[in-house]
């Protein structure tokens, strides 16, 4: 039997879900470093915390919950030169943030089914013959981690 990762599935499910954004970009997952000869979309991990006090422990077969809160980001980044990056880019950053704030799946692994926060944004371009670039988007998930709990 397998461990129940709700961090696991939440990423995985993000990626998929980033995707289909626009799916003549390239997935990855936590790379860096990669070609400026294609289009891609990572995901990057990010990290997690408790929130609120530790609960108390109720024996060590059944450890009580934990509320996390995880902060991944997904970028994309843009081939070559393109002379309009800036609407590009705000482009796939809209069509995310939507994609992933209605995503059925993913709301329905975090705590109430809808504790997804849209964090913002950040470019990243160059200017050389003309402009190319990336962006950053942000989302903290929270979710309940059952320490040690089984999958059914």
């Amino acid at each position: 039997m397998a461990l129940e990762d709700r961090r696991e599935a939440i990423l995985a499910r993000l990626l998929v879900v980033a995707a289909a954004v626009d799916t003549s970009f390239d997935a990855r997952r936590n790379e860096r470093g990669l070609s400026d000869k294609q289009n891609y979309v990572v995901l990057f991990d990010g990290d997690e915390h408790a929130t609120g006090a530790p609960p108390a422990r109720r024996s060590v077969a059944d450890p009580p919950p934990h509320i996390m809160e995880m902060t991944s980001e997904v970028q994309f980044r843009l081939a070559g030169k393109a002379p309009d990056v800036g609407t590009a880019l705000n482009l796939l950053r809209i069509g995310l943030i939507s994609a992933v704030l209605t995503d059925a799946t993913l709301l329905g692994l975090t705590l109430n089914g809808r504790t997804i926060r849209y964090e913002g944004a950040r470019t990243a371009t160059e200017r050389g013959t003309l402009v190319e670039g990336g962006i950053g988007v942000a989302f903290t998930f929270t979710y309940v981690l059952y320490p040690g709990r089984v999958a059914a």
